[in-house]
C-alpha cells in the first residue's frame, strides 16, 4: 500500500503565509541584504532588501518573540498625601494594558529543530513549571511552530551531541523536509490549532502518494544531515554529565584554564535559545512610572552582587561554571532535558572564540 504524503510547493509559500497572516503575527528568517545577516522577522518585512532564506542558520534564536528581551510588568503612580505632605502613596494601575500582539496567535515558519527544543526548554520553565509566567503562556498560546529538516550543517553544529537531530520534530507542530521545488510534510500534530490551519488552508496543499524515488530522497538527506553533525562533536550521555559536572565543580584550576578568555560581554546569552534569566527594574517619569523585566545574564558581574557588596561569583570562571552547570546539570536534574541544544549561537558570536564544547570536553 502507498503512503500518502502532503506536499506544499514553494510558489504557494508566500500566499498561504499572506492568508494566514490575517488571523496570525507570522514570523520567518528573512536575510537582510545589507549585510547578510539571517534573523527571524515578521513577513510584513519580507521585501527586496529583507529576502527569505529557509537554509542558513538564523542569528538570533526565536525565544525573544515568546520571551521579549525587554517587557512591561504593569503600570503605577504616586499619590500624594495631603494630610502627610513628606508621605507619598504608590498605586498600581489595575490592569495593564497588554499589547494586540500578546493576543494575537503566532505561526514560526522554517525553524530549525533544534530552535524548536528552545521553545520547549522556554516552556518547561515559564508555561509548565510551578510558577507559570502569564505573559509568557498569553503569547505562547494557540502559536504553530512549522520547522524544516536542516540540510546545511555548519561546523558548530551539535544537536546530535545533546540529544537532538537535525530532522528531529519532536517539538515541532508542522515538520518539513524541503524536496527542491516542494516541501514534503513529515510531521503534523493532531492539535486543534495545526488540524484548523490545514483545513483553513487545504487549497494550498497537495496529497498524493510517495514515489520511491522522494523516499530515497528524504531518507538520503536525513542521512547526510547525521553524519555531517556527527562528526562535530561526540555525544554526550545525559545521565552522567551532571554527574561530571558536580564532581568537577570544585576543580578551580581547569574551570579558570577554559574560561580565562571570557570577557563577559553576554553575547552568548542573547542569541542562546535556552538562557531564561531576567531582571526587574523601574523606569520613572515625574509621578509615574513603570515595572519592567528585561533580559540578564549569569556571566555579569552584577547578577549575583549583593546589597551589601558581598559577590558569590565576582570572578569570572565563578559565573561561568554556573551558566555550563545551568545547561548540562541543573536543569536536567529538574526536568530531565539538557537545556544546551546545540544550535552552537554561542560559539559563531563569541568576540575571544571561546567553544563551549571545549569547556564541556575538559572534564570529560
Amino acid at each position: 500500500m502507498n503512503k500518502l504524503i502532503t506536499i506544499l510547493r514553494k510558489e504557494n509559500l508566500k500566499p498561504l503565509l499572506e492568508k494566514a497572516g490575517k488571523n496570525y503575527d507570522v514570523y520567518l528568517p528573512l536575510q537582510d541584504k545589507k549585510n547578510g545577516i539571517v534573523d527571524f522577522y515578521e513577513l510584513s518585512y519580507m521585501s527586496e532588501n529583507y529576502i527569505l532564506n529557509l537554509e542558513e542558520k538564523t542569528r538570533r534564536s526565536p525565544k525573544f518573540i515568546f520571551f521579549p528581551q525587554t517587557e512591561k510588568i504593569f503600570d503605577f503612580e504616586y499619590i500624594k498625601d495631603l494630610q502627610k505632605p513628606d508621605q507619598v502613596q504608590i498605586k498600581l494601575k489595575e490592569k495593564t494594558e497588554s499589547s494586540e500582539k500578546d493576543f494575537k496567535k503566532k505561526i514560526l515558519f522554517g525553524l530549525k529543530p533544534c530552535d524548536t527544543a528552545g521553545i520547549k526548554c522556554l516552556d518547561l520553565v515559564f508555561g509548565e513549571g510551578v510558577r507559570k509566567d502569564p505573559a509568557y503562556i498569553q503569547k505562547r498560546a494557540g502559536s504553530i511552530l512549522i520547522s524544516i529538516g536542516c540540510s546545511l550543517i555548519y561546523p558548530d553544529c551539535f544537536c546530535m551531541a545533546v540529544g537532538g537531530n537535525p530532522f528531529n520534530f519532536e517539538f515541532s507542530d508542522i515538520g518539513l523536509a524541503d524536496l527542491g521545488d516542494y516541501f514534503v510534510i513529515l510531521k503534523k500534530s493532531e492539535n486543534k490549532e495545526v488540524a484548523e490551519f490545514i483545513k483553513e488552508n487545504k487549497n494550498f496543499f497537495e496529497e498524493r502518494d510517495l514515489s520511491t524515488a522522494e523516499e530515497t530522497k528524504i531518507k538520503q538527506l536525513i542521512s547526510n544531515s547525521e553524519e555531517k553533525c556527527r562528526l562535530n562533536w561526540k555525544e554526550i550521555d545525559a545521565d552522567k554529565i551532571n554527574l561530571i559536572m558536580d564532581k568537577n565543580f570544585k576543580d578551580e584550576k581547569t574551570w579558570r584554564e577554559v574560561t580565562n578568555k571570557c570577557i563577559s560581554c553576554a553575547a552568548c546569552t542573547y542569541v542562546c535559545p535556552t538562557c531564561v534569566c531576567f531582571s526587574i527594574g523601574d523606569e520613572l517619569r515625574d509621578m509615574s512610572g513603570e515595572r519592567y523585566k528585561c533580559w540578564d545574564f549569569c556571566t555579569n558581574y552584577y547578577y549575583t552582587l549583593e546589597a551589601s557588596g558581598h559577590n558569590p561569583r565576582s570572578e569570572i570562571y565563578q559565573r561561568y561554571r554556573n551558566k555550563i552547570n545551568c545547561k548540562y546539570n541543573y536543569f536536567y536534574k529538574r526536568n530531565k532535558i539538557l537545556y544546551c541544544v546545540g544550535c552552537g549561537r554561542c560559539v559563531d558570536v563569541c568576540p575571544v572564540g571561546i567553544d563551549i564544547r571545549e569547556v564541556v570536553e575538559a572534564f570529560l
